[in-house]
């Protein structure tokens, strides 16, 4: 289970893809430019690997129901600024975890895990000058990386346990789209994707949610998003899938 705090920062990614109005809604306001901030909380499963030195690689897989107490802290928040057509595009994510799982290796009981994972992007998108109901935007974007964990194998009887620690950080380019529909003035839908690769062998994001807006300043968003990557180096193998709701406040300006 992943779990951020509601905290507005000028940040995952990680923007959340129902924010920033299209072109359209602006122009019917008399605004070029529009500013939204939302701050957010994602209730994430985790599966995959994660490799350390001495440790080996131990398989992962948390979700809210087994891992809920764990959270140490953390937040989440994204930045979408727009100028007519086009926007800078940010959004961060930090968290610190502790957890014990039963490894399923010979001779070890159980493994005490601490980790800080925090990821962010930014980039800049354009909306695409269609004759269509839809907004659609490109965008191009780097988005980076940081994983610190610490891994204590405990053993059967006297045997001392094994210790092992890894931080690594890294970054990636990635391309990506977003399409984005306003059902009435106060309801909109979205559904962006993306993908890329640098340090990482493969990073992908994918999110769907809808967005209500109270008035033209304060909103509220559901969504699902899936996000994975896939690195590894000499001393250090980061291979996960996070995924689940997110609940997010819009503050538009």
């Amino acid at each position: 289970m992943i779990v951020s705090l509601l905290v507005a920062t000028p940040a995952q990614a990680q923007w959340d893809w129902a924010t920033g109005p299209a072109l359209a809604d602006q122009e019917k306001k008399g605004k070029q430019w529009s500013v939204e901030i939302v701050p957010y909380l994602w209730v994430a499963s985790l599966d995959g690997e994660v490799g350390i030195p001495r440790v080996g690689t131990i398989p992962v897989s948390a979700t809210f129901n087994n891992v809920k107490d764990n959270l140490d802290t953390g937040f989440a928040g994204t930045v979408d600024i727009r100028f007519r057509r086009w926007h800078l595009l940010s959004d961060n994510f930090w968290i610190r975890l502790k957890d014990d799982v039963v490894p399923g290796l010979p001779i070890f009981t159980r493994a005490d895990i601490e980790s800080e994972f925090a990821y962010g992007t930014v980039g800049v998108g354009y909306e695409l000058p269609l004759k269509t109901s839809f907004a659609w935007d490109v965008y191009l974007a780097a988005r980076w990386w940081h994983v610190n964990t610490g891994v204590a194998l405990q053993a059967i009887g006297p045997i001392p346990p094994l210790l092992g620690r890894a931080s690594e950080t890294w970054a990636d380019a990635v391309v990506g789209t977003r399409l984005r529909y306003s059902i009435t003035d106060s309801w909109r839908v979205a559904a962006a994707a993306d993908v890329g690769a640098g340090d990482s062998d493969l990073t992908w994001q994918v999110e769907a949610g809808v967005t209500y807006m109270f008035n033209d300043h304060v909103g509220l968003t559901g969504a699902y998003r899936f996000l994975g990557v896939d690195y590894s180096s000499e001393s250090f193998v980061y291979d996960v899938m996070q995924h689940g709701l997110l609940v997010g406040l819009n503050l538009g300006f």
